[in-house]
């Protein structure tokens, strides 16, 4: 079943998620939640606000997932990003530490199934805790929202290719659509599960608007989903895992 969220519906619940000290007030859910509060083995999408400067050490996650910056710029480990790069990881793939520049950096996390948090390697045990994977670093950078003149002069969707598909269904495209414009998104049996995140203008999905930040999720026993744009055009990045 495919499950969208609205911007505006993930920041209305999770100031009442944060007003009764469920979430921390950086914290915006999307879509599912940590382990302890029923998440786990199903879809997670929450954004982080990290303050100017802010620090976080180099750690690993136990399930594959994706990082969008959504605003500001920094550092993953040695790596410049700014608004809209995208970085996928493998479990257990360690990187870091996440540094936030002098404007603050935003992003957005996205992982197929749930995971407990963070695994930072300067805790004792954690180094020997990491179990094989093919621990990629993938990262997409440079990666920018169409104006409303490049929106109203597409006469057909265009696809930008941002992460190579891999083998196992590993893939990030971007989506641009004109106003009203549509365009089907891929066989989701071609991986396990996959987001569209929106980054500019609007989709429209059963009667509801996503702006911009707006998520859904499409599991790989769904159809595929048909992009709707909305009349400004739709700028969409597509997210997909690896299947098991």
């Amino acid at each position: 079943m495919v499950i969208a969220v609205s911007n505006e519906t993930a920041r209305t619940q999770s100031a009442a998620l944060s007003q009764a000290g469920l979430i921390p007030a950086y914290r915006i859910e999307y879509i599912g939640a940590k382990p302890d509060r029923g998440g786990a083995g199903r879809p997670q999408a929450f954004t982080v606000e990290m303050s100017p400067n802010k620090k976080v050490g180099a750690h690993y996650h136990t399930v594959s997932q994706y990082q969008v910056i959504l605003r500001g710029g920094g550092h993953i480990g040695s790596h410049p990003v700014s608004t809209y790069s995208v970085h996928y990881t493998d479990p257990y793939t360690t990187y870091g530490p996440l540094i936030a520049g002098p404007d603050a950096l935003h992003y957005m996390t996205l992982r197929a199934a749930g995971d407990p948090g963070p695994q930072y390697l300067a805790k004792p045990g954690v180094k020997e805790a990491i179990l094989p994977s093919r621990r990629r670093f993938l990262l997409s950078t440079d990666i920018r929202s169409s104006t409303p003149d490049e929106a109203a002069a597409l006469a057909s969707p265009r696809i930008d290719t941002l992460l190579e598909p891999d083998d196992d269904g590993v893939a990030s495209t971007l989506y641009r659509l004109g106003p009203n414009m549509t365009a089907r998104g891929p066989d989701p049996l071609l991986g396990g599960g996959h987001y569209f995140m929106v980054i500019g203008g609007a989709l429209h999905y059963e009667g509801e608007r996503l702006d911009i930040d707006s998520t859904l999720f499409v599991e790989s026993d769904d159809p595929a989903l048909v992009l709707q744009a909305g009349e400004a055009g739709a700028d969409v990045l597509f997210l997909q895992f690896p299947r098991s």
